[in-house]
């Protein structure tokens, strides 16, 4: 035995240890334990219950079990399996204005179920289910679904004894509070159609994801003043009232204030640099199973992330004009947020999703000495950094800006004179017989029986 051991051991390879370097990001996050009672409740407030109640979708396709059916199953063409197909009819779906003061958005499409026509299968049940999947990125235990994912249900809609080959309609009304799909740092929120159709001896099942838009529709720029004391600065910032993602603005900057009579000094500005943070707010609940961890049930941990979504600076190009008595600098600035960031809309959930952008802009001001008109200009070495943070509304692009609600149909009395009717016309050619006149078309005369009206 020792000679056999000694014989194996200086065969064996020695073990190597594998090192793995794990680079940091420039994401500025932090996480923090919310000690108080986060309530969690689903996207449809209430109205239906978690989508872990749906019944399960399963696989694609289920058959009883027989020795045959995994050998046959490969060799039929797509011609003559079984499937399902939705195809939506409704414009994209995008709610306008603020959740609280939203119409929501119509919702209409069309699922086929398409069969084999020499398969004579009888379908009991057609289900189309319309859910909301919300994705915890940093669950409160790694690897646990329970934990990283939230699905629940807005609409289900049951068909029974569905007819392969035809075209059935489905339509609802989606209500306005529901949050926007996204996808950042911290969650995802996604919405999808799934369809199962099940048989005796079969299930079949179909996914469609669609996606639903928030829009903010645009209104007056707004107004903002900052003052800096002690000094005599002021600065008024007018900024467009909403940005969307992937797309450029503009926005003056002015500075009053810049001379100080008494002291024989002046401001002068040396560079003027912006950028847009977006800061993203997540709380990740627990299951039952691992709420303990958190003290409890119906505890949470709350997440937060800030990232840099677009930045700039000016050197030059602002217009000084120092003789007025305070003095006045004016800048354009040229921001934008670019489609490469992936920046996030604005977002406020029921569930603590919170989703907010915000404006930095820093200006470098240099103070001079200037005892009169026609002197030496001398620094005094004095220097300050004017910061000021504004609130930005990232949405959506609007489209048309027509909610559902005010796309009513013409009314009875907005429908133009519809042309005369075969009576009118026999009549006007039996005077042109007559007469020999021609008759205008508009008839002024009385009613000459039969229909007068398309309408």
């Amino acid at each position: 035995m020792p000679i056999y051991n000694s014989h194996i051991t200086n065969h064996l390879r020695p073990f190597r240890r594998f090192s793995y370097q794990l680079k940091s990001t420039k994401t500025k996050s932090s996480t923090k334990l919310n000690d108080d009672v986060v309530d969690t409740p689903s996207l449809r407030r209430g109205l239906f219950d978690s989508g872990r109640n749906l019944p399960t979708l399963g696989r694609s396709r289920t058959h009883p079990p027989s020795s045959k059916s995994s050998s046959t199953e490969s060799l039929k063409s797509p011609e003559d399996l079984s499937s399902l197909s939705i195809k939506i009819e409704s414009p994209p779906l995008v709610f306008y204005g603020h959740p609280k003061d939203s119409t929501g958005a119509l919702l209409s499409g069309l699922i086929t179920l398409h069969a084999p026509v020499d398969l004579d299968t009888t379908w009991e049940t057609l289900t189309v289910v319309l859910r909301a999947e919300t994705q915890i990125k940093r669950p409160v235990h790694v690897g646990c679904p329970n934990c990283a994912k939230t699905i629940d249900t807005i609409h289900i809609w049951t068909f029974r004894s569905p007819v392969a080959g035809t075209f059935i309609p489905f339509s609802c009304l989606l209500p306005g509070h529901l949050p926007a799909s996204t996808n950042n740092s911290l969650i995802r929120i996604t919405y999808s159609l799934h369809g199962t159709a099940t048989s005796p001896t079969e299930e079949i099942s179909y996914s469609h994801p669609i996606t639903i838009e928030r829009s903010i529709l645009p209104g007056p720029d707004k107004h903002s003043i900052r003052m800096f004391p002690p000094t005599i600065l002021k600065t008024t910032v007018t900024l467009p009232s909403v940005v969307y993602p992937g797309s450029d603005f503009l926005f003056d900057v002015t500075l009053d204030g810049v001379i100080n009579t008494a002291r024989g000094t002046r401001w002068k500005l040396r560079k003027a640099t912006w950028r847009i943070d977006e800061h993203t707010q997540a709380i990740s609940p627990a299951c039952k199973s691992h709420s303990a961890k958190l003290g409890g049930e119906g505890k949470g941990v709350s997440h937060e992330d800030t990232r840099t979504v677009g930045s700039g600076e000016m050197r030059k190009g602002w217009k000084s004009d120092f003789d007025t008595a305070d003095g006045r600098i004016e800048m354009e600035l040229h921001g934008s947020i670019p489609a490469s960031s992936k920046a996030a809309t604005g977002m406020v959930t029921a569930a603590g999703a919170v989703v907010q952008h915000v404006l930095v802009l820093e200006m470098i001001v240099l103070e001079e000495h200037r005892p009169g008109p026609g002197k030496i200009v001398t620094p005094t070495g004095a220097a300050r950094v004017l910061k000021m943070q504004f609130r930005l509304h990232v949405t959506g692009r609007s489209g048309l800006g027509i909610a559902w609600d005010m796309e009513m149909p013409p009314m009875y009395g907005d429908i133009p004179e519809a042309p005369p009717g075969y009576a009118v016309v026999k009549k006007m050619m039996e005077v042109e017989a007559e007469t020999g006149e021609i008759v205008e078309v508009g008839w002024d005369g009385p009613p000459l029986g039969g229909r007068t009206s398309f309408f």
